[in-house]
């Protein structure tokens, strides 16, 4: 539907100054009086306009609902342009600060939608207030909408408008203003300081009287009147000695307390403003700002209280009556303003680490810390902390680790695969910081690499470095796990094995050499295979470095959540059933069981071998027997 070449006329084309000139002032506190006193006390204008550039310059995101969790930033559509391109005499930037400028001056804002041929908004554009009525209907709640200027009355139908309010209680059609409830302190703030503005300049009281003892003549009186004010009238002649003749007596005037009062007055008046606009003093200049810390934590309280709620009012106008407009599967979206709380998240960590609910590391990764250790770091912990290994299940001490499994009932086998399960799980988390920083390094070489060449081919990393990379970060984690899995079986046994003292052997190091250059290269292998065609895409589509180095993000960004995991799991596992053969070997150990987790996710592939026995000499390199595999050996 298109509005009227009438009101277009009206509105749009009628906004600079004739249109606002031609405005009738009525008397009293209406909508264009709190309109016009916005420009004529300081800390009103003060107050709105922080808030209002605030609001502007937000930065606002456009999303496509996958589902009701799934949301996907989008780049291009119509919404976005006509975001961007309000109308052609607005930017995005005046229109959303005269939008909040309304809102917190009157409590609301109205929003014409100006629509084309195709019956798509096209332009947006502001409507004063003041000229907007409301039509309630008994059946819709609102019958439709009439822009009234003078005799003109413009009918707007309901999805030609978009009414954003702060409601009032008194009227559910329309909004209330911060400015309204502080209408008489505005007031008083404007004629006190037009008041001391006369005292000053004018000195409205008359600071000086001459007594004379009779009454001159009234030429006379007017001689010595002009003579004296010519004399002593004005800033440029105070404090210039005055002569009186003829019996004449001057009598003083101080000022009264009421003027010297003044300064508590518009003090008070200040203080009024700023809290119905929810803005700290140090915000506005009107105190010391104090610490950093104070000054953060002001600003910290303004975004959150001030902006924020700000910005959701608009977002859910929009959301729910410009969307879908275009598609209901559209929503607006904003950067928060409200940033991190540090000295709050520091104080979590600290009590839910000395509470034993927070592990170090993980603390040290919220603070955004690397609690990867591999390069020697050492972290201090409070006298009074006291490091605990996590539980494990474990058989009963009576039972030896390399008791004979047809010995051992079935929840035995359960509780001894357990207690792998839960090691083997604690040892994927390093190894999942590991994948993710490498991944995170590598992902800035591929952009910095597109925009120093601009080709899809020079943008790829360099493959050998980054195997070598990666083997040398791969390889102490996986010695662990293997040492570690090693020291399992063979603690406590007797007699003591001869290489104790240095668990791994020549066959185990090159195992660990080769296992780590492998995964090494079937890493940096894969992601090449899938970030080409990435690229290729891209380019094919003629996209900028911008939009490219979006799609690069996306793929590490899923490579990072995905890959990480699955991959931590597959070696650890890999790792550590590698580990225990080779302690089950030394020992003397001939056959091993297969035994497959039987917890409600176990595979096709490896159920068919749960109970199957093997000799140990075969067995090296079978398990894990795909990716994600969760199954162990057990000695015979």
């Amino acid at each position: 539907m298109n509005i009227k070449n009438a009101f277009k006329r009206l509105l749009g084309y009628k906004l600079g100054g004739s249109y606002i000139s031609e405005f009738a002032i009525p008397p009293g506190w209406n909508y264009q009086r709190y309109l016009e006193i916005y420009g004529q006390v300081g800390w009103l204008f003060g107050a709105v306009s922080l808030i209002s550039n605030s609001v502007a310059d937000a930065n606002w995101i456009l999303y496509q609902k996958k589902s009701r969790k799934e949301l996907i930033e989008i780049d291009e559509h119509p919404i976005i342009d006509l975001f961007d391109h309000c109308n052609p005499f607005q930017t995005r930037y005046q229109f959303m600060l005269l939008l909040q400028s309304y809102v917190g001056l009157v409590g609301e804002a109205f929003i014409v939608l100006n629509y084309n041929k195709l019956n798509i908004p096209a332009e947006m554009w502001l409507a004063p207030p003041g000229y907007m009525h409301i039509i309630p209907s008994k059946d819709t709640y609102i019958s439709h909408y009439e822009f009234r200027r003078g005799t003109q009355v413009e009918r707007l139908e309901i999805p030609e408008v978009i009414h954003i309010m702060d409601p009032n209680p008194a009227n559910p059609y329309r909004g209330t203003g911060a400015a309204g409830s502080v209408s008489m302190d505005i007031d008083s703030e404007y004629y006190a300081s037009r008041y001391q503005q006369r005292l000053f300049f004018n000195d409205a009281t008359p600071g000086l009287i001459l007594e004379f003892p009779d009454l001159p003549p009234a030429e006379e009186r007017k001689r010595l009147r002009d003579e004296f004010l010519e004399t002593h009238q004005g800033w440029r002649n105070a404090r210039r000695p005055a002569f009186l003749w003829g019996g004449a007596k001057a009598n003083t005037i101080a000022l009264n307390p009421k003027d010297m009062d003044f300064g508590n007055l518009r003090n008070a008046n200040k203080k009024s403003i700023l809290a119905a606009y929810h803005i700290p003093d140090s915000l506005m200049g009107a105190s010391e700002i104090g610490s950093r810390a104070r000054a953060e934590a002001d600003e910290y309280i303004f975004a959150k209280y001030t902006i924020k709620p700000a910005l959701t009012r608009i977002r859910e106008a929009l959301n729910e009556q410009l969307c879908p407009l275009f598609d209901d599967a559209l929503e607006f979206g904003y950067h928060s303003p409200v940033s991190e709380d540090r000295t709050a998240l520091v104080t979590e960590c600290q009590q839910m680490v000395t509470a034993g609910i927070y592990t170090r590391e993980f603390a040290q990764e919220l603070l955004g810390y690397s609690p990867d250790d591999m390069k020697g770091g050492t972290y201090l912990m409070s006298f009074n902390i006291m490091p605990e290994k996590a539980k494990q299940y474990k058989l009963p001490q009576s039972q030896s680790k390399l008791l004979p499994t047809n010995r051992w009932s079935d929840e035995q086998k359960e509780l001894y695969w357990l207690g792998i399960k839960a090691k083997t799980e604690a040892q994927e988390r390093p190894f999942i910081r590991l994948i993710k920083t490498l991944f995170e390094e590598q992902e800035k070489e591929v952009i910095a690499n597109l925009k120093r060449t601009y080709t899809a081919e020079g943008a790829l990393f360099n493959e050998a470095e980054a195997n070598e990379e990666f083997e040398r970060s791969f390889k102490p984690l996986i010695a662990h796990v293997y040492e570690s899995a090693v020291e399992d079986v063979t603690e406590g046994t007797e007699p003591t094995p001869p290489h104790k003292t240095k668990l791994l052997n020549p066959r185990a190091l090159e195992w660990i050499a080769t296992r780590s250059l492998t995964l090494a290269k079937l890493l940096n292998g894969t992601t090449i295979e899938q970030l080409r065609p990435v690229l290729a895409e891209g380019f094919a589509e003629g996209e900028s470095i911008s939009k490219i180095t979006k799609r690069i993000e996306e793929y590490y960004t899923k490579a990072n959540r995905i890959r990480s995991k699955m991959v931590a799991r597959t070696e650890v596992l890999a790792a550590s059933n590698e580990g225990n053969l080779q302690a089950y070997e030394e020992l003397g150990v001939d056959t091993v069981e297969w035994y497959t987790a039987l917890d409600g996710r176990t595979c096709e592939i490896c159920e068919p071998y749960h109970g199957e026995t093997f000799p140990v000499k075969e067995t090296h390199g079978m398990l894990p027997a795909h990716p994600d595999c969760r199954c162990v050996w057990l000695s015979t």
